[in-house]
């Protein structure tokens, strides 16, 4: 019985990047599909589950990507729908992985809570946070028991995403504009732990900032583009110290990112009714370390 992995992604196109990915995981068969809508997700599950007998639905499995997450959270919530209307053994297992959010901040925190013997009651701050990555970071400091600050150049979208990581997954993380050295420094001066999840080749804290503030722990990035996004720490810092800090770089946080995604995508032919969502990702990759 071949294992076959359906990709479901709301973009023109499914992303090359995942689909390789999924062969590199074994996969016999990848099977990519573009422009999916929400509504289409119900008649798509039915169509992945009524092709084989219940015993061998452990052999298909759904991964959900695409760039926007939010699409991608509400195709995950109308599967999970689909399948409480289902029979138990007609279900097959599904994960979601939009641009790597799930993987790449789990990774992230993992990767930082190994460093410490607890984050309870440590303060975050996650600077240039509101895209996909840097709320899902602030989201897992938090439920480890950080008391997190997710900035953004414009307050408006600081609040806005935090608004949204509330609903969504129940964490409070507070909203703080940074926009300057002045902010920037003001946003970090309190932190244990820097996490820095801006564009690709935007430096966001400079070292002329972090290297006044004695308090910080942990710094981690995950901008894997020249300028980094923290001054003086290098895409090739695995878990160094600089100048009394320990240095988290993309390197090492991308190579647990992809020993995750290649064993999150293996687990999904494990059994045939599991869900991985963003908690789930985290789990498995705190296996790792």
């Amino acid at each position: 019985m071949k294992k076959i992995l359906v990709y479901l992604s709301s973009e023109n196109h499914a992303s090359l990047f995942d689909v390789i990915v999924g062969y590199n995981a074994g996969i016999d068969v990848v099977v990519p599909y573009g422009n999916v809508s929400v509504e289409e997700v119900r008649e798509m599950i039915h169509n992945a589950v009524f092709t084989r007998a219940p015993d061998d639905l452990k052999n298909t499995a759904i991964f959900i990507g695409g760039h926007d997450i939010g699409r991608a959270e509400e195709m995950l919530d109308e599967a999970v729908k689909t399948f409480d209307e289902l029979p138990p053994m007609f279900r097959v297992s599904i994960a979601i992985d939009p641009d790597g959010a799930c993987t790449t901040s789990s990774a992230c925190v993992t990767k930082i809570k190994s460093k410490l013997d607890s984050l309870k009651g440590l303060n975050a701050t996650v600077l240039a946070g509101t895209g996909p990555v840097g709320q899902r970071v602030a989201v897992l400091l938090a439920r480890e028991g950080c008391r997190v600050m997710l900035t953004s150049r414009n307050l408006g979208r600081s609040e806005e995403a935090c608004k949204q990581m509330k609903e969504k997954y129940s964490q409070n993380v507070e909203a703080f504009e940074a926009k300057d050295d002045e902010t920037t420094a003001e946003a970090v001066k309190e932190a244990d732990i820097v996490v820095a999840t801006g564009p690709e080749g935007i430096e966001v804290l400079p070292k002329k900032i972090w290297s006044k503030t004695d308090r910080i722990r942990i710094m981690a990035d995950v901008n894997a583009v020249p300028p980094y996004g923290i001054g003086g720490l290098e895409v090739i810092h695995r878990d160094v110290e600089i100048e009394g800090k320990t240095a988290i770089g993309a390197l090492s946080i991308g190579n647990l990112k992809m020993k995750a995604h290649l064993q999150l995508i293996k687990d999904l032919f494990n059994e045939n009714n599991s869900v991985y969502d963003l908690f789930a990702v985290y789990d498995l990759t705190n296996r790792f370390m």
